[in-house]
């Protein structure tokens, strides 16, 4: 046993330059741990064991165990201050009752158009008989479609309804309210009545985003045949999502190709690849430039600076600025010569995203986005060799064959990556047909439609984008017949019930140990992932479930498989996740309401 204990420890000593990959795994403990306690520590408690273990390390410096252990303390430490600090700057108040009908004014920060009206933010708010120190930073409201939608900037006075942001729904579900918290919402309401304006918007870079928004919008709804591929097209390009028909909304997530409508990383990394290889092939049709100026790290400024436009243009959400952060980090590593896409690349990137918003930790974007890029790059980093050399000495159609192959192994990767968090934020997960939707949709993405409708963009101003609007809208057609193909055929999604959180932290270690060790050693992550999954069937869920607001119960008819529901009106939302958390089985209602 102490000759396996040897192995084990001169092993992880041989890999030293793995180490570093494991600090953002360090701070999420760190995280885990602050957002696990029940009362709220002194903001100084982490600082003071940040400067403990930095004297501890001092100290244990020249002992190399030691060092190692109270660096892996100290990034604990960092993480729990990190949380700690965010909670802190993050702070608003919080409504704890129902408020009205109240007048309410504020500037309207946020204006998001839904089918059943429109959602706006007012930050700088004062609500009637509510005093200034306990009226949240922003205060979102639902207007009717009759009232109009007001600009950004304007300060507005409403009468409207204020309720506290939802708590989780069950003790499993996502917890908006700490979304909310940590997004400076304090109060989520409607209006009553039509909004008078107080005060027009003022001009400035932050409030034209809104206006180019809908001028692109009206540019491409000009079909009455394709609506639903504008809808699309919208979305990507501007990031309103909300006009895509819910039955289009159901195929996409079926068929697994949900995340190319979600503005991540994904399309900020095509817009700055679109504008990387443009760029640089022109400057490359230039001998005097392409001899003279460093044409590549040129073509990565400009990149950036697309990014950016891109991220600004479609409202800059938590996860497209944590994409524009990894893109900028990968065109950093271009400017100084080193190696663009890289694990230590994706630890870095984690580290600042966990520094500055550790509460996205516990959020799926973070988490699928984060899986599905170390997946890959572990995966690539052992065959990429073997990849690269398949391109040279064939032809084009074979070069063709083997792309689509690496395109199916590169769905394959990224989706078994993040099925573990599918299944347990979401209970479902895209099967067979989903990879192969992948395959046709995710090349189609990258090479017709986002190109297309980047070109799209930058013609707007001189009349030419009809043709590029078309390319892009036919590109959404195929990807949209594919969805519908995958979502009709059987067994395309596998449901599951909703997983105990330690059975996903289990697993996340064991994959993690499998990414970012080497050699034999990374087979120890083999099992550590099979007792996750083990775990994750564990979960007794509970036979009665009541709604916050006491308006739904919910029974859990073991005999029958199907939960029984209290009544058929009340909270929709509520009885939806419901069902979905105990792995979308069927639903019925007491007899009295039958």
């Amino acid at each position: 046993m102490r000759s396996v204990l040897i192995k084990f420890f001169d092993a992880i000593l041989a890999q030293h330059h793995r180490w570093i990959l494991w600090c953002p795994v360090f701070m999420a403990f760190g995280i885990g741990i602050y957002f696990s306690l029940i009362s709220e520590p002194s903001v100084y408690i982490g600082p003071f064991f940040l400067v403990v273990m930095l004297a501890f390390l001092c100290a244990a410096w020249r002992v190399e165990w030691l060092r190692i252990l109270v660096f892996v303390l100290f990034f604990i430490v960092l993480g729990f201050s990190a949380a700690s600090y965010r909670t802190y700057t993050a702070y608003t108040p919080m409504l704890e009752g129902e408020v009205g009908p109240t007048l309410i004014t504020g500037d309207v920060a946020q204006v998001d158009h839904e089918p059943s009206g429109i959602k706006i933010l007012l930050k700088k708010a004062r609500i009637e008989d509510i005093s200034a120190e306990d009226t949240p930073r922003y205060v979102r409201l639902k207007l009717a479609k009759r009232y109009g939608v007001p600009e950004i900037g304007a300060r507005i006075e409403v009468l409207g309804v204020l309720l506290p942001p939802s708590p989780p729904v069950s003790p499993f579900s996502y917890d908006f309210q700490r979304h909310m918290y940590f997004q400076g919402i304090g109060a989520t309401g409607y209006a009553v009545r039509e909004f008078e304006v107080k005060t027009a918007p003022k001009t400035s870079p932050s409030i034209k985003a809104e206006p180019l928004r809908e001028v692109i919008k009206s540019h491409i709804m000009s079909k009455e045949e394709a609506k639903d591929e504008e809808a699309v097209l919208i979305a990507l390009l501007t990031g309103e999502r909300r006009l895509i028909p819910e039955p289009i909304w159901e195929d996409i997530r079926k068929a697994g190709i949900a995340h190319l409508l979600a503005i991540s990383g994904l399309h900020i990394g095509l817009v700055a690849g679109f504008v990387f290889f443009i760029i640089r092939s022109a400057l490359a049709l230039i001998p005097p430039v392409a001899l003279r100026f460093p044409i590549k790290k040129i073509s990565a400024v400009f990149a950036f600076l697309a990014a950016l436009g891109y991220c600004w243009l479609i409202g800059a959400s938590i996860p497209a600025q944590r994409a524009v952060l990894m893109t900028g980090i990968v065109l950093f590593a271009v400017l100084i010569d080193r190696v663009a896409i890289s694990l230590r690349l994706a630890a870095f990137a984690a580290v600042v995203v966990l520094l500055f918003s550790s509460e996205s930790l516990f959020t799926p974007s973070f988490q699928m986005s984060f899986a599905a890029v170390v997946s890959l790059i572990a995966f690539y980093e052992v065959y990429r060799n073997k990849y690269a050399q398949m391109f040279y000495g064939y032809g084009f159609a074979k070069r063709i064959a083997i792309y689509l192959m690496a395109t199916f192994i590169t769905s394959v990767v990224a989706s078994i990556a993040t099925a573990p968090f599918a299944l347990y934020h979401f209970q479902r997960v895209a099967m067979l047909p989903g990879l192969l939707a992948n395959m046709i949709a995710v090349p189609m993405a990258a090479f017709i439609i986002m190109p297309m409708g980047f070109c799209a963009m930058i013609f707007m101003p001189f009349g030419g984008e009809g043709i590029f609007i078309e390319a892009a809208q036919y590109g959404i057609k195929i990807v949209l017949d594919v969805a519908h193909w995958a979502a009709a055929m059987p067994g395309s999604v596998a449901y599951s019930q909703i997983w105990p959180q330690y059975a996903l932290v289990v697993i996340v270690l064991g994959a993690l140990w499998i990414c970012i060790w080497q050699g034999r050693l990374k087979l120890i992550g083999v099992p550590v992932l099979l007792l996750g999954i083990i775990l994750s069937m564990a979960e007794d869920l509970p036979d009665i479930l009541i709604s916050p607001e006491g308006k739904q119960i919910g029974i859990y008819d073991r005999v029958n498989g199907q939960l029984l529901f209290s009544d058929k009106r009340a909270e929709r939302f509520t009885r939806n996740m419901w069902r979905d958390e105990y792995g979308g089985i069927k639903a019925s209602y007491w007899p009295s309401n039958g």
